[in-house]
């Protein structure tokens, strides 16, 4: 369904958005407070960090809830319906972080915004869109199985 994919696409696309928003507002804290590159760095990491363990809770907490529901086991649930969309999924999160904090870091050295470059926009966006993909017409035929 083209709709569902759209609206998958759209979530995860402004996790993405929200991911580099982490660090646009550490540089501009960084910049108003004369905080040191480093420091701020830091900072943004463990939001990074943060979100990514808040994220494994959530999905371990969804898959229990689920497994118990409809009363399979949660490895077969796991590997059928998070495993296939999710390592693409987070991988296009966790690139999306690297290259944001990357960003981050060399925007502060150099004392003025420097441009992340097409590849650290468009490799996560498209990872997240097949990730998408994935996630709206793969996995609904894998759990039928």
């Amino acid at each position: 369904d083209l709709s569902f994919f759209a609206a998958v696409a759209l979530n995860n696309l402004g996790v993405l958005l929200l991911l580099w928003l982490v660090s646009a507002t550490w540089l501009f804290y960084a910049r108003r407070a004369e905080i040191p590159g480093k420091r701020a760095c830091r900072w943004a990491l463990f939001c990074y960090l943060f979100f990514f363990a808040k994220e494994m809770i959530r999905v371990a907490r969804v898959l229990a809830a689920f497994s118990s529901r409809v009363n399979l086991p949660w490895q077969r649930l796991f590997f059928t319906l998070i495993l296939p969309h999710g390592a693409v999924e987070y991988t296009a999160f966790a690139l999306g972080a690297v290259f944001a904090l990357a960003w981050l870091g060399r925007s502060l050295e150099r004392k003025r915004r420097y441009y992340p470059g097409h590849l650290a926009i468009f490799a996560p966006a498209g990872m997240v869109l097949l990730a998408a993909a994935i996630e709206t017409a793969v996995t609904p035929s894998l759990f039928k199985i």
